[in-house]
């Protein structure tokens, strides 16, 4: 399966073709909480594919500081080189400790028990994570029609599962069984609780 995210707009509002309908569709209700937020680039999985430990989540969230860090050169150049998969001393670029964004922050909250024991450096090579909707708002909220683009974060998980990573369900269990029926009978699964 092709890499969607290739394809998408170098301009706002950030939205692959494929899914603009699904958005349409979901802008329509939930409230400023669940809005989509295209105004900013998507981050649909993060980290190299080859990764032997997959972390799965919900969404990205959304933060008041994301606009502007959005629109700086150097995050925005590291995370279009995620999206295409091209080589990076960070690929899990939200721990390189040149970058100030909110996700670094919380990404090193989350990630926090197992930095203290590994170094980053090798920490943001071994791990990806995958999220189950790959735009970002403030809440996540089930889409009413899945995007098209949310059948590559499924493709994703099954080539981990197949080269026998380690799969971490960090939020969304029920809905990433769903999508992926095979994940639930995986030997290598942990699925964490909130």
């Amino acid at each position: 399966m092709q890499n969607p995210w290739m394809r998408l707009p170098v301009r706002a509002p950030y939205v692959l073709d494929c899914d603009a309908a699904s958005l349409a569709d979901r802008r329509a209700g939930g409230g400023e909480d669940h809005r989509v937020h295209t105004e900013v680039l998507p981050e649909p999985f993060v980290g190299a594919f080859s990764a032997p430990v997959v972390l799965l989540a919900l969404n990205p969230g959304f933060s008041d500081d994301d606009t502007a860090v959005h629109a700086r050169p150097e995050f925005r150049m590291r995370l279009l080189a995620n999206l295409h998969q091209e080589p990076m001393p960070f690929p899990f670029y939200p721990l390189d400790p040149a970058l100030d964004c909110p996700a670094r922050r919380w990404w090193e909250r989350t990630l926090a028990a197992l930095l203290r024991e590994v170094p980053r450096e090798v920490v943001a090579r071994r791990v990806q994570c995958i999220e189950y909707f790959g735009y970002h708002s403030r809440r996540f909220t089930q889409p009413r029609s899945p995007c098209e683009s949310q059948r590559y974060a499924f493709h994703l998980l099954r080539r981990a599962m197949m080269r026998g990573a380690m799969v971490v369900v960090l939020r969304g269990a029920r809905l990433w069984f769903a999508a992926v029926p095979r994940l639930r009978a995986y030997e290598r699964l942990a699925v964490l609780r909130n």
